[in-house]
């Protein structure tokens, strides 16, 4: 075992223990949770790519993505709402859409979001077979 599926078990367990708090589920309904959602863990420095790699591969959006931060107040995490993933015919993005760089981080995409005016936007991932268009938004931002 890795010592990153050690860490992305890790920040899990402590979803899974804070998910005993009372408050702690009322925080994560107000950040877009519904029960019934599909909640992806992920570390703030793991890659953009990873991430929706899993969310691709493994679930079927939308999903929460928990993103651990120690430093997030009052829980430790915060919250990425991922809507409906489309293949488009091309790669070319429209106006509308953002391009995630292969260097990206989980953290810095939510960070970059957080500093924006618009609550949501289209991002195109990358990928070695073929680049997904997701639909993005800060949990509990609203459509």
């Amino acid at each position: 075992m890795t010592a990153r599926s050690i860490d992305e078990r890790s920040a899990a367990f402590d979803l899974a223990q804070r998910l005993r708090d009372p408050d702690f589920r009322s925080y994560m309904v107000r950040n877009g949770y519904v029960s019934g959602t599909t909640v992806v863990v992920a570390y703030d420095d793991e890659p953009v790519t990873e991430v929706f790699s899993r969310i691709v591969n493994e679930t079927k959006p939308p999903v929460i993505v928990a993103v651990h931060r120690p430093s997030a107040k009052p829980y430790g995490f915060v919250f990425m709402e991922i809507g409906q993933v489309d293949y488009p015919p091309s790669s070319n993005p429209t106006d509308d859409d953002s391009n995630v760089g292969a260097s990206a981080s989980i953290g810095m995409l939510y960070d970059t979001m957080d500093a924006q005016t618009r609550p949501k936007t289209h991002l195109t991932v990358p990928n070695d077979w073929r680049p997904a268009r997701f639909k993005v938004q800060l949990a509990g931002a609203g459509c």
